[in-house]
């Protein structure tokens, strides 16, 4: 670190808005990370869905679809 006072309170104040800019980074990828949680979940159900309407169409006979 700087051994001024005028560089070390720059110095002081680019690691401010650094860590500032990491905890809004790190915040992003947990929403993120969330979001794509959220999503694999959905695209389970679909799965899950579309696999029991299948089932329900292959029992059917055929004249009543």
């Amino acid at each position: 670190m700087p051994e001024d006072p005028i560089g070390q309170e720059m110095a002081r104040i680019t690691n401010e808005k650094l860590q500032r800019v990491i905890d809004q980074q790190t915040e992003h990828t947990v929403a993120l990370a969330n979001h794509t949680t959220s999503l694999n979940r959905l695209e389970k159900g679909q799965e899950e869905l579309r696999s029991l309407l299948l089932q329900i169409l292959a029992h059917q006979p055929k004249g009543q679809l």
